[in-house]
């Protein structure tokens, strides 16, 4: 059984990114460290960890020869630094010091399970869409989203109840099971309004998803109360 650790300063991208993984590798073992210290403890427990995820701005340093503290807890383990962008320089630089991969968090889930199984089978993992001529996030920058008014009586995307349930429930990080728990409905039809919420907002993943949807449920909040 895999253990992988998720170590990322944002909780709501770590919750999320945790949450696509756990229910494409049910059988993953699946960590999450908020800072620099816990990932370290992490990495010095007695049951080994298989693979790193891990974001740079949480350890203070977006210096790649950091792989080496990783290395000296740990040096078994396998190591993928997760960026909203990133240079094929960059991308290039982080290999070549030690690194296993890069995932852009601008990636789709089906793209970010794929880039963990590759790492996890003992490959390496750099986006497809990422040339010497662009970065990162310019290979994965989300279509522009139809601008949208908004009315005092209705929501920018104009989502129905049920989307707004279902929308709350993304924002939580909730799974597609979960989701069809809470609002007792079918697994199927949770995916369903999942996929078309992801569609109405113009997002590649749930983690967008999830991190589009806490604005929109604000906005949709302040719109009520004003």
């Amino acid at each position: 059984m895999a253990r992988i650790l998720v170590a990322d300063e944002h909780a709501l991208y770590r919750t999320g990114l945790r949450t696509i993984l756990q229910a494409a590798l049910p059988e993953a073992e699946l960590l999450e460290a908020e800072d620099f210290d816990g990932l370290m403890r992490n990495l010095m427990e007695e049951q080994p960890i298989h693979l790193v995820l891990v974001s740079l701005g949480l350890t203070g340093s977006t210096d790649p020869q950091v792989i080496w503290d990783f290395k000296r807890a740990s040096a078994t383990t396998r190591y993928v630094v997760i960026s909203s962008n990133g240079t094929f320089d960059q991308v290039l630089h982080y290999i070549a010091e030690g690194f296993h991969g890069f995932i852009s968090k601008l990636q789709r889930d089906d793209e970010i399970i794929e880039a963990v199984q590759e790492v996890l089978a003992g490959r390496l993992a750099v986006p497809r869409g990422l040339t010497p001529f662009g970065s990162a996030a310019e290979a994965y920058r989300p279509r522009e989203a139809p601008q949208r008014r908004f009315g005092s009586q209705q929501d920018p995307f104009g989502l129905t109840r049920r989307q707004r349930d279902v929308l709350t429930l993304l924002a939580d990080g909730l799974s597609n099971r979960e989701i069809a728990q809470a609002l007792h409905i079918a697994e199927p039809t949770a995916k369903i309004h999942v996929s078309a919420l992801m569609r109405t907002l113009n997002v590649r993943n749930r983690t967008e998803a999830a991190v589009l949807a806490k604005d929109l449920i604000r906005i949709l909040k302040t719109d009520q109360t004003g």
